[in-house]
């Protein structure tokens, strides 16, 4: 320490106070950007950025040194944000929205880390702009021992804070989240650079105004990196919500083809059925018996009171019969029109190809048995389907949690039909017992007077 000092010279409590600063935010910044892709000679362009940044920042605090003033103080500390700001860029590629949100966590956490270890010392009653140790009241006499507490305590507070807060996906681009990035690294670096000026002014009028100022630091770093994972959360929702749409659209397309073929079968069926009248003295018994089983097969509507659900239903019952699945149904269509046609197919027909999915897999004939009743119960409207299922089924937060062995696989599916159910104030209860998969949705019954 002593030929740090002595390095510096008269600038030395200043430069030793702004290149630490330095060095912890960037560390911070830097260990919030682990996740990002690195840029080509990573480690040159490290020591390169490290070399100039730490250069810049002496001259930084010669200036402050020679032109003491709040101004200049401010100054100061915003140049330090666009050099980790820079270092980040100059080392890491990736989006502009990973990048700021990168940026603004890093120096949250540091002003936690900046602030916290002082914060303790004021606790203990030692003046932290005297000296870092804990237990003695100037810098005279500090061991070494203790400068290592310092930093290693440091060091642990942005650890844990990094465990806390570490973002577990990756932003999508979009116009809401760059804004959203944007207003939340320029009000970090506006507010925490302010804040951390104002308070090195008023925290030795007072003990208590000491601890106040420290105490709001660490609540705004704290509301920052909150303020950040809301991002991702909200992001995270974004992204979901779009993908959604796209299956919708998807699906949308599919219902069209799906009802212009079953358009066609219907139409085929009824002149097959004439044809069959006309020729069937002229067949044997066995033959007219075969064309009475094939007509049947494809002549399997179910009437609901509901063309787009029936035309859904008599998709899957082709399918189910195809695959040796009883579908017993017993629906009120009507209750469901306020549904759209692609709501209606979304919903149901995810409800049903999750439940086909699971019981064609199983090898007892008994157990491929589909069961959905839908209509009015009391003031809900209910849509309610059962079916059997092997194989290991969890849930976490009302949601299917499957393993690689799993039967029936809910992904977007299910997110697709509690997506449709919450745009109506409805709701999605799944549960799966003793073998036995479960799914409810709920809808308000004032919706079926639509």
């Amino acid at each position: 320490m002593a030929l740090i000092i002595q390095f510096l010279g008269k600038y030395s409590f200043e430069g030793f106070g702004l290149i630490l600063t330095f060095l912890e935010c960037q560390l911070c910044i830097s260990l919030f950007a682990a996740r990002l892709a690195r840029r080509d000679v990573f480690f040159l362009r490290i020591a390169l950025a490290f070399l100039e940044c730490v250069i810049l920042t002496y001259l930084l605090a010669i200036l402050n040194t020679e032109l003491p003033g709040m101004g200049t103080r401010i100054f100061c500390y915003l140049a330090i944000s666009l050099l980790n700001m820079l270092f980040l860029a100059f080392c890491w590629k990736d989006s502009t929205e990973e990048l700021l949100i990168t940026f603004s966590r890093g120096t949250a956490a540091y002003q936690v880390g900046n602030k916290l270890y002082p914060l303790i010392q004021n606790l203990l009653g030692i003046n932290d702009r005297e000296t870092i140790s804990l237990i003695r009241p100037t810098y005279v006499g500090v061991q070494d021992w203790e400068w290592a507490l310092f930093f290693f305590f440091r060091l642990g507070t942005f650890l844990v804070l990094l465990w806390l807060f570490y973002p577990k996906g990756k932003l999508s681009r979009d116009r809401g989240t760059r804004r959203n990035t944007v207003l939340l690294s320029v009000f970090t670096v506006a507010v925490i650079n302010v804040l951390t000026c104002v308070t090195r002014v008023y925290e030795g009028e007072s003990m208590a105004m000491n601890i106040a100022m420290k105490i709001s630091c660490i609540l705004f770093g704290l509301f920052t990196l909150l303020a950040a994972s809301g991002i991702f959360t909200q992001n995270e929702k974004d992204q979901e919500i779009s993908t959604l749409n796209q299956l919708m659209r998807q699906e949308k397309n599919q219902f069209e083809n799906v009802k212009a073929n079953i358009d066609v079968i219907n139409a085929k069926i009824h002149d097959l059925k004439h044809i069959l009248n006309r020729v069937e003295s002229k067949l044997t018994e066995e033959e007219a018996s075969d064309l009475r089983r094939a007509v049947e097969f494809y002549d399997s509507n179910i009437k609901t009171g509901n063309d787009i659900l029936d035309v859904i239903l008599c998709e899957k019952n082709l399918v189910c019969q195809q695959k040796g699945i009883t579908l017993s149904c017993m629906a009120n269509g009507k209750d469901f029109r306020f549904l759209s046609p692609v709501q209606t197919y979304t919903l149901f027909g995810n409800i049903l190809d999750n439940a086909i999915e699971a019981v064609s897999r199983l090898s007892d004939p008994a157990e491929k048995l589909i069961t959905l009743t839908c209509g009015r119960h009391e003031d809900q409207l209910l849509i309610e389907e059962s079916n059997y299922y092997s194989g290991t089924l969890k849930l976490e937060d009302g949601m299917p949690v499957t393993t690689k062995s799993a039967v029936s696989q809910h992904g977007f599916g299910t997110k697709s039909i509690r997506y449709v159910a919450e745009q109506y104030g409805g709701e999605i209860a799944l549960s799966a017992d003793d073998g036995i998969f479960s799914v409810t949705v709920s809808f308000p019954a004032h919706l079926a007077m639509r």
